[in-house]
């Protein structure tokens, strides 16, 4: 009688087989879990703070800073300036950081990254300050129509001398770098600018009169090497917008523009040269127009008599995220990072990008500006003090 034993290979194979097999089971097991958490904290994060309610507000601060008189506010940093024809100051926290004179009937003023730049309209006086104050003067070729900064601190001036219009850009040290010539008969007048994080593209729109008609045109110039080669630095130009007028031109992040007319709107890319991605056009009356880097925000009337609004939030591709019904009268809105924040001079309301009502209070004082400094934090300028509040 022959007796078989199973050689030590085959033990050692079937071992290994069931090692694999156990070992799998529990890489499986802890990939489960790990999905698992994520999912929950992907769920606590939509639900739990995205979509936070919150009920009322505390103050945390008071600052010695009031509306009176003719002076206006714009976010800067994690704070605010306020600017007046006398003067232009930055507040942080609860504190003044710095306070620098100056002398403009008309100031225009424009904020980007760290740097403030405000000018006299119809003057040659551009100053151009940073976050410690720092000031740059830049005198203008001819008058000043606008102005805009980068947040590398290049400036952009539309001038005008009264036969035609220019384009003059500035580098952060007062330098012009660059200047363009448009004949206001010919190619049209600029009505809004602006440039790039990095200052080296600007995007123009241009208002003109062809065979009595109203249209604009947009044109994008590059200052760096890319359009060196170029007739007077213009890397690309549209004018397909022949009944619709564009007087709203923004770089939303450092190669996305958007151009919004009164009944279409236009998402550009612009690495070094512009490239139309996504186009729309609507019939709806458009009320406001608001950004961040990552979202357009429009605001609609509605068709009907009812007197609602409709906000729409859409990415830079074109997509719609969020689309909210509203009778709230607003004075101003904008984005608060992740929440669209709107209010009047007695109510603050925000809404999440989902669509979700956070947050809805009266304000015991009349607000005359709000300006977030976190998504929960406010600073709500009155007319006589201003009030860091926190949501709770």
């Amino acid at each position: 009688m022959e007796t078989t034993f199973d050689s030590g290979e085959n033990i050692t194979s079937e071992g290994n087989n069931k090692i694999y097999k156990h070992k799998r089971q529990k890489l499986i097991r802890i990939l489960l879990v790990i999905a698992l958490i994520i999912s929950l904290i992907v769920l606590f994060y939509y639900y739990g703070i995205k979509n936070r309610v919150y009920k009322g507000y505390s103050v945390i601060k008071t600052i010695n800073c009031s509306a009176e008189g003719n002076v206006g506010f714009e976010k800067y940093k994690d704070g605010f300036i306020k600017y007046s024809p006398d003067g232009v100051s930055y507040y942080n926290g609860n504190k003044e950081v710095w306070n620098k004179s100056v002398s403009m009937t008309n100031p225009l003023v424009d904020v980007k990254g760290n740097y403030v730049v405000i000018a006299e309209k119809n003057s040659n006086t551009i100053k151009l300050f940073n976050e410690t104050g720092e000031e740059v003067g830049i005198s203008s070729t001819y008058p000043i129509v606008n102005v805009k900064v980068s947040k590398s601190g290049s400036v952009a001036a539309i001038l005008d001398d009264g036969n035609a219009a220019y384009i003059e850009t500035y580098t952060k040290n007062g330098d012009k770098f660059a200047s363009g010539r448009t004949v206001l008969s010919g190619d049209g007048y600029p009505i809004d600018i602006s440039v790039s994080e990095d200052g080296t593209k600007v995007v123009a729109s241009y208002l003109a009169i062809s065979s009595g008609t109203s249209q604009s045109k947009v044109v994008f110039y590059n200052f760096s090497e890319v359009g060196q080669n170029e007739v007077d630095r213009i890397v690309g130009g549209f004018n397909h917008y022949e009944t619709t007028i564009v007087p709203d031109v923004e770089f939303i992040n450092s190669n996305t523009v958007v151009a919004v007319g009164d009944n279409m709107y236009t998402i550009y890319s612009m690495d070094e040269k512009p490239k139309k991605i996504f186009e729309q056009k609507f019939d709806e009356k458009l009320l406001s127009v608001f950004y961040n880097s990552e979202y357009i925000g429009m605001v609609f009337e509605s068709a009907d008599t009812s007197g609602k609004k409709n906000i729409k939030i859409i990415n830079t591709k074109g997509k719609e995220v969020t689309n909210i019904e509203t009778e709230y009268i607003y004075n101003e809105i904008c984005f608060n990072q992740g929440y669209i924040l709107m209010y009047n001079s007695e109510n603050i309301t925000m809404y999440s990008t989902s669509a979700k009502k956070i947050f809805d209070k009266n304000y015991k004082g009349n607000i005359n500006k709000v300006i977030p400094e976190t998504k929960t934090t406010l600073a709500v300028i009155a007319d006589t003090k201003t009030e860091i509040i926190k949501l709770k």
